[in-house]
């Protein structure tokens, strides 16, 4: 495929290593760096893959369990190419040390391509160790083997289909305007494999799924997850009919085919056009921006920052956030998936609307944005601003509180309180004005627990750590203490309502005394410069 061996595996064990140092050299604490990160991931990953699997072992058709299994493998890998790992497919940070180098570029693009597969690779099998278990008892010894030859196969394929849609796409686009298509592009296709999942496993009739059976059209034979699927079950119950045979040749040639056709004809188009991208970017033209005149800004800046050092960081803030791409690339999508976790009840069986507004289901969809407490507050932290904190750190401030008040105030109300507002229009529309109150305290609690998941991460100025390939174990975890805490907020709310007339209204003075002690006391005693200046490099 034109690349050198050893080069090759050079670069490889290179950006392994980085990734290590990386981890190890977050801020200057070196004793409360994180340590044995993917170990973290790992465990987080299988207690997913744990959820599935109760899924999968109702199944008893050896082709349908495996076609579920896969499909959801490949799931979750096109989606962790699009949200983790795109950086690392377009990062060219490297190129100044290793393009003076006898390098070839199929080397180095074949290292990027191996140092995703990687990762791509221990998660699919973490997510996959259950579903590998389940099958051994189920189907043979044999068949889990078998199943987890396929697995590394699965993602082999699924690299090569994510790496051809880029490629498409870096063809209709170049310089700053590619970067802008990637984002949305990244953004909608999350969105879209999310709204696939839910939707897909909600139609099914979970009192059908025993006796489930797949049945093999002229189209089954084109859908990726039937190649392996069909693989699995032909060696493990050694079936090899015309059937089963094709998809073994599909199963074995196509991920043969696509890592040669990958390292001989895309990578080195892929590695031309990472170059023109990256010089477009030295080269790009300083636009003027006009200073807009923003009304929603200056009455919010008004409203809820009363602080002048505040009010300084809200602005500067309000500006980066419109700035960051991978701000809106992590932040974006989870809206979309509170979205789709709204609308798909309503398509799994018809409903009555008049029957519907007579409940209190508008809870359910006002609790569900909790999960922006924890999407926010990490958003914010990724960014490529690692060399600029030193800014911070030189203007004349006694707290760097006031900093991070001003930062999440204004991150929470430019991207979630309009989407929130119009929600809360609509809510109003079907239940009428009565649920207000409602809406105003479900805005509120969701507001003190983002300040209480910002304020106890580490205190990282905005957009200044660098997303790695390893990071982020902890996010799973944060998904499952923020749905345990909206359903223990939520459940409070719905007594308070069937308790007496007016008793949610009890609960808009505890918010707004919890929320003024969180801002005025409990942000002062988390975040000194003590401990910011630990987490933070200067250098």
């Amino acid at each position: 495929m034109g690349a050198d061996y050893n080069q090759f595996i050079r670069i490889l064990r290179l950006k392994l290593t980085i990734d290590d140092r990386r981890i190890k050299g977050l801020g200057k604490n070196q004793q409360k760096a994180t340590q044995n990160m993917l170990l973290k991931q790992s465990f987080t990953q299988i207690f997913l893959g744990i959820f599935f699997s109760t899924f999968l072992m109702l199944i008893k058709s050896a082709f349908t369990f495996y076609f579920f299994a896969h499909m959801f493998v490949m799931i979750m890998m096109a989606m962790m190419i699009i949200s983790e790992f795109t950086t690392i497919l377009f990062d060219t940070s490297d190129n100044v040390i290793i393009q003076p180098l006898p390098i070839k570029g199929n080397t180095q693009s074949l290292a990027r391509n191996a140092h995703v597969f990687v990762y791509l690779t221990l998660i699919a099998f973490n997510i996959s160790v259950i579903s590998i278990i389940t099958a051994i008892v189920k189907f043979g010894f044999l068949s889990g083997l078998i199943f987890m030859f396929t697995i590394l196969a699965n993602v082999l394929f699924t690299l090569f289909l994510a790496n051809t849609l880029y490629l498409v796409i870096m063809r209709l686009a170049s310089g700053e305007h590619l970067k802008n298509v990637l984002m949305y592009f990244q953004i909608v296709i999350a969105i879209i494999f999310m709204a696939a999942y839910q939707f897909g496993v909600n139609m099914v009739d979970r009192s059908k799924i025993q006796d489930m059976i797949l049945p093999v059209h002229w189209y089954t034979y084109l859908v990726p997850p039937a190649f392996f699927s069909g693989l699995t079950e032909a060696f493990s119950s050694m079936i090899f009919d015309i059937q089963h045979l094709i998809f073994i040749a599909e199963g074995l040639i196509l991920p043969i085919i696509a890592i040669y056709v990958t390292g001989k004809y895309l990578t080195p188009v892929f590695n031309r056009k990472l170059m023109d991208l990256e010089q477009g970017d030295r080269v790009s033209k300083v636009k003027n921006i006009q200073n807009k005149r923003n009304y929603w800004f200056r009455f919010t800046s008004k409203f809820f920052v009363r602080n002048a050092e505040e009010r300084s960081a809200y602005q500067m803030m309000w500006r980066m956030t419109g700035r960051e791409r991978l701000f809106k690339q992590s932040f974006f999508p989870s809206i979309g998936y509170i979205i789709i976790m709204i609308i798909v009840p309503f398509f799994k069986k018809s409903f009555d609307l008049d029957e519907l507004v007579q409940g209190d289901m508008y809870l359910l969809i006002l609790y569900a944005f909790l999960i922006v407490a924890a999407t926010l507050s990490g958003s914010m932290l990724i960014g490529n601003n690692q060399h600029a904190v030193w800014i911070f750190r030189t203007l004349p401030v006694q707290s760097p509180a006031v900093y991070f008040k001003g930062f999440i105030k204004a991150a929470f109300i430019r991207f979630f309180v309009p989407i929130y507002g119009f929600l809360g229009i609509i809510l109003c529309c079907l239940w009428g004005i009565r649920i207000l109150p409602d809406i105003l305290i479900a805005l509120m609690s969701i507001y003190l627990i983002t300040l209480l998941f910002y304020y106890n991460n580490r205190p990282t100025f905005p957009f200044a750590s660098e997303k790695i390939a390893t990071q982020g174990g902890s996010s799973a975890i944060k998904f499952f203490m923020i749905m345990a805490i909206a359903v223990a907020i939520g459940f409070l709310h719905k007594i308070l309502i069937h308790w007496f007339t007016m008793a949610n209204l009890l609960l808009i003075p505890v918010y707004i005394l919890t929320i003024f002690w969180v801002n005025k006391k409990y942000v002062f005693k988390k975040i000194t410069w003590d401990q910011v200046d630990k987490e933070n490099n200067y250098s």
